[in-house]
């Protein structure tokens, strides 16, 4: 029996449901629905543009673009010729892009907007490959001929509409489509999805159409997955995890994905959207609890006291969770109350009412504010894996989060702890390797097939995994002790004032730490204490410095002495992704941080 495809799935919903909406994006009218007999058709034309164009099975489409109706239906119909699909992230330097396009070979890219466009322009005489632009938002329905600089070095530039226009006087030829997509074997390239590269440059992870199966079958069999789910798209398609989430998820559910408006609007289009399964990166579950903690503060005294009751016994619940014992009958009554009035109301309040799974992922977030979330109803559970796994190996399982956790591994997954602590992981989802590089895919994947993750970790007694660190990040001081600083750095940022804190002391004597202030807490802190917002008065003054001080000596306690932050300094900005100090899923890039920081690393060591 042939093994079923992502494509497949896509083909019943269009066939068995065109009626039906599949995706909602807004307008200036408001909230527009797409049909899936509309995406349908969009693919299909799609497919037979790139085909008129030459694009042969094997080639590589790359995608420059936030998200949007267009990206799906780009990278479906890639797929559906046997093409590869190679996502951009929108954020990413100019540079960076011309290193994925030119790396990739990318014959044909699709590109947002002019301004995207124009930032590739001044690479396009390093990209012989790259023979066409397809333009989404283009100013212009017919060929774009204002050519910057270089005639003879710039692809062909086109509308989508008039890309679409060409595949449907294509669309005669759908034998051909069919033929193509007959052609697909489980085991082709889908896509290259290159990792954010915190550690050195980009790595294209090969994922093929069986890893999307294998991926979507371990879900679907702890999630269920239906025609009512609703997504809300608004992390970068081009990191494998929003993928996974709002497009793969949306065509295997066939039910709905909203397109947020902009990272700024996630709040007001979650109240729009109230979607049944919600992701987001850490930094965004922060923002909600500044937004809430805020918001709860000005709520009349009963319902404050009653919040304030409510988190008292979902604390203790939580914290006998933790062991083999069950709460206090007491508890667990007063709990179940709790979330069925002012949990909901919470919910409902930032749209999350309707959600039945609520994740965070792609980078480590602190216990104590899932513990917050958890206290006021938001149970946020957490998902863990790598780009080259397909997005997710291990998540928690409604009803069964364990705070300080990943979760458990996924069924098909096998996972392990190495004797040196790395986890390990061996799947079906496991990526077939890096593009063009063998000598780092034998570095990532062993001869027994083990997925080296460098991730630092161990098992909990129910199974649940919790990552300690990461392999390349421990540091080595002066006096030989090997620390891992993630953990440090999690305690410090559960301090709402510090918005990004990185450890240093490689070959050093001890351990020094860079702080970067949250913009919002510091607006707060100084209006309550009658103080001038301005960062660079705040980091000299003794009060605000007294307030970063105790959050080192509340975190210094937690730790041994050889783990404990000597030093620190206040900077002046926080990390940027367009500074390359962060990834686009706001991991930091240490190596970049240090060099950036080095002269003030130095002043702290100064008088060691």
């Amino acid at each position: 029996m042939e093994t079923r495809l992502l494509l497949d799935m896509f083909a019943d919903h269009v066939r068995d449901h065109a009626d039906r909406t599949a995706m909602r994006v807004h307008r200036s009218s408001g909230w527009e629905s797409i049909s899936w007999g509309a995406y349908g058709r969009m693919v299909n034309e799609l497919a037979a543009a790139l085909i008129d164009g030459g694009i042969e099975a094997g080639d590589r489409v790359s995608v420059l673009s936030s998200n949007r109706p267009e990206w799906h239906a780009a990278d479906l119909a890639t797929m559906a010729i046997g093409a590869v699909t190679v996502p951009l992230y929108p954020t990413a330097a100019g540079p960076q892009l011309a290193y994925l396009l030119g790396h990739s070979r990318s014959r044909l890219c699709f590109v947002e907007n002019q301004q995207q466009l124009d930032r590739l322009a001044e690479h396009f005489a390093d990209l012989p490959a790259l023979e066409r632009i397809v333009l989404f938002d283009a100013a212009s329905d017919e060929a774009i001929d204002k050519v910057p600089f270089n005639p003879k070095a710039r692809p062909e530039t086109l509308s989508f509409k008039q890309f679409l226009l060409r595949g449907r006087a294509e669309r005669a030829g759908g034998d051909v489509i069919d033929s193509r997509s007959a052609a697909i074997k489980a085991s082709d390239i889908a896509t290259i999805v290159y990792t954010s590269g915190t550690t050195g440059p980009p790595r294209g992870a090969e994922i093929t159409h069986a890893n999307l199966m294998a991926t979507v079958a371990m879900i679907t069999s702890v999630l269920p997955l239906g025609p009512d789910d609703r997504f809300l798209s608004f992390l970068p398609l081009s990191h494998i995890a929003e993928r996974i989430v709002s497009h793969v998820g949306q065509i295997v559910s066939g039910g709905e994905t909203w397109f947020a408006r902009s990272i700024s609007s996630v709040a007001e289009d979650l109240l729009a959207c109230r979607p049944t399964i919600f992701f987001a990166v850490p930094r965004v579950w922060e923002k909600m609890r500044d937004s809430l903690s805020v918001r709860l503060r000005g709520l009349p005294l009963p319902l404050r006291l009653a919040i304030g009751q409510q988190q008292r016994v979902a604390d203790r619940c939580e914290a006998v969770a933790q062991t083999d014992r069950s709460p206090a009958l007491t508890d667990q009554v007063q709990r179940v109350l709790f979330d069925r009035t002012i949990g909901h109301g919470i919910r409902r309040r930032v749209g999350l009412d309707q959600s039945r799974l609520l994740l965070s992922g792609a980078a480590p977030i602190n216990d104590e504010l899932v513990r917050w979330l958890h206290e006021v109803g938001i149970t946020v559970g957490q998902v863990y894996g790598q780009t080259e796994v397909c997005g997710p190996t291990t998540m928690s399982r409604p009803g069964r989060v364990r705070i300080g956790t990943v979760g458990s591994p996924l069924p098909g997954e096998e996972v392990v702890i190495a004797g040196d602590g790395e986890v390990l992981v061996r799947g079906p989802n496991v990526c077939r390797g890096y593009f063009e590089d063998d000598a780092k895919t034998a570095e990532l994947i062993d001869a027994e097939h083990w997925l080296h993750t460098g991730d630092i970790g161990a098992f909990d007694r129910e199974g649940n995994l919790r990552i300690t660190g990461r392999k390349k990040d421990l540091i080595a001081t002066s006096h030989g002790k090997k620390i891992a600083p993630q953990e440090i750095e999690n305690r410090l940022r559960s301090n709402r004032i510090i918005s990004q804190a990185v450890v240093i002391g490689e070959g050093r004597p001890y351990l020094v730490a860079l702080v970067t202030i949250d913009a919002d807490a510091l607006s707060d802190w100084a209006l309550q204490h009658n103080k001038p917002l301005s960062s660079e008065f705040l980091a000299s003054d003794p009060g605000f410095r007294r307030e970063i001080d105790r959050a080192f000596s509340r975190v210094n306690a937690e730790f041994s002495s050889a783990e404990q932050v000597k030093k620190w300094t206040v900077l002046e900005r926080d990390f940027t992704v367009e500074a390359g100090e962060l990834t686009p899923t706001l991991k930091v890039v240490r190596p970049v941080v240090s060099q950036h920081y080095a002269e003030r690393i130095d002043e702290l060591y100064a008088h060691a």
